[in-house]
């Protein structure tokens, strides 16, 4: 009897434990999440993805990061889509250093370096999906939070305990937009609104260049809906899902995050 007394208080003890885990609000856990984010300073990892491409086939990446947020510094050892070194100091230079059996200097949204993906390797780390997430939440300022945010449970991602989220956007959908007077690229236009840049091009088979008062085709949002793996551990989303109209858009995985990494001079040569 009193081994089952104990087996009991410890069963009431774990579910107790459980119940709490899934008990974190979507107002609670967003805003820890955004710091999260904003104060991760420096990492490691290795980071995978799945892009969908022109064609609608999947390109696949596999990229070893470093990465110092202030000043910004990364460090990149690519293995897919391409092998290849690459080194970008924002404090020295705008552009990024290769090396492919051969050394090379490029703007980061160059062609050769954005074969195969959406994203250019300046946006390693967490910069780009907090800014899309604060610009989702802006977009719906007054609205309830947990009216297009819910926590689906947990999950064990990369071996960590992690909250589900999903974000819904009930209104996306393509829109008309006229470029404004002082844009010249599709670039300029996903950085202030938040969007791939790489859908502007698919939807009006463009390259980056367009012109002021020129009437294109981009999505609302970036994404129709978003999932998210919240590391609770750390607060970070280690897994991220974009679907469009189409359905799955992108996957973005960061395996083996270290956080708080002390780098040298030497973590940073080419």
């Amino acid at each position: 009897m009193k081994k089952l007394s104990t087996l009991l208080l410890a069963t009431i003890v774990w579910l107790s434990y459980s119940a709490a885990s899934y008990a974190q609000s979507v107002d609670e856990m967003i805003p820890k999440v955004m710091s999260a984010m904003g104060n991760a300073k420096t990492m490691t990892y290795r980071f995978y993805a799945q892009e969908r491409m022109k064609d609608g086939k999947y390109s696949k990446s596999d990229v070893e990061f470093k990465v110092n947020a202030s000043p910004l510094r990364i460090y990149a050892v690519a293995h897919l889509p391409e092998s290849a070194t690459l080194l970008h100091e924002a404090a020295k230079s705008p552009d990024v250093r290769v090396k492919k059996g051969f050394k090379l200097t490029l703007s980061p949204t160059n062609k050769l370096l954005m074969k195969g993906v959406h994203n250019p390797i300046t946006r390693a780390g967490f910069g780009q999906i907090k800014k899309i997430l604060e610009t989702s939440i802006a977009q719906r300022k007054g609205q309830d939070l947990a009216s297009f945010v819910k926590v689906l449970g947990t999950v064990t991602y990369d071996n960590k305990e992690c909250w589900k989220v999903e974000i819904n956007d009930p209104e996306y959908k393509i829109i008309t937009y006229t470029v404004a007077a002082n844009e010249t690229s599709v670039w300029q236009i996903g950085k202030k609104l938040a969007i791939s840049e790489y859908k502007i091009k698919e939807l009006n088979d463009i390259g980056d260049e367009v012109t002021p008062g020129q009437k294109i085709k981009i999505p609302s949002s970036y994404a129709k809906k978003t999932t998210l793996y919240i590391d609770k551990s750390n607060y970070l989303p280690i897994y991220h899902k974009m679907e469009d109209e189409k359905g799955v858009y992108e996957v973005y995985e960061f395996k083996n995050l270290k956080l708080g990494v002390t780098f040298t001079e030497a973590d940073f040569q080419l």
